[in-house]
């Protein structure tokens, strides 16, 4: 393929990735709790969005998906590249807290419009449920 080819496409190729991105994390934009808890002990509506009550708290299991920032008690995580793979989301992500930083990845398997699972991708069989929060 000619340079002048590649050029005119590179644009087109970078933009369907940051859409795949963008609908890939679609689904998992909100609030979320974890199986067991429940959305009105780890959320409160403020202008009409969800925020943490304590976020803070020890036994705060909630998370807040916002655009590429996914904030939990104890870290707050930017997504950067997004694998899909059937049902099953794997997130490459860059997270802080008070004090360090690290990058990990992280996977999601959708279960339906308002729950998902999260596991880490080498150990599958050890996961959480979240649940969706409305605002």
């Amino acid at each position: 393929m000619p340079m002048k080819a590649i050029l005119l496409t590179l644009p087109l190729m970078l933009g369907g990735a940051t859409q795949l991105m963008a609908a890939s994390l679609d689904a998992l934009q909100g609030a979320w709790t974890a199986e067991g808890t429940s959305c009105t002990d780890t959320f409160k509506t403020v202008n009409g969005h969800s925020e943490f009550k304590d976020r803070g708290a020890s036994l705060n299991s909630g998370i807040i998906v916002s655009g590429k920032k996914i904030t939990g008690a104890n870290a707050v995580c930017t997504a950067g590249r997004v694998r899909e793979e059937k049902d099953r989301l794997t997130i490459s992500m860059t997270c802080a807290d008070t004090i360090m930083f690290s990058d990990m990845s992280v996977s999601f398997r959708i279960i339906d419009k308002d729950s998902f699972e999260r596991f880490d991708p080498n150990f599958s069989d050890v996961l959480t449920t979240y649940h969706r929060c409305s605002p």
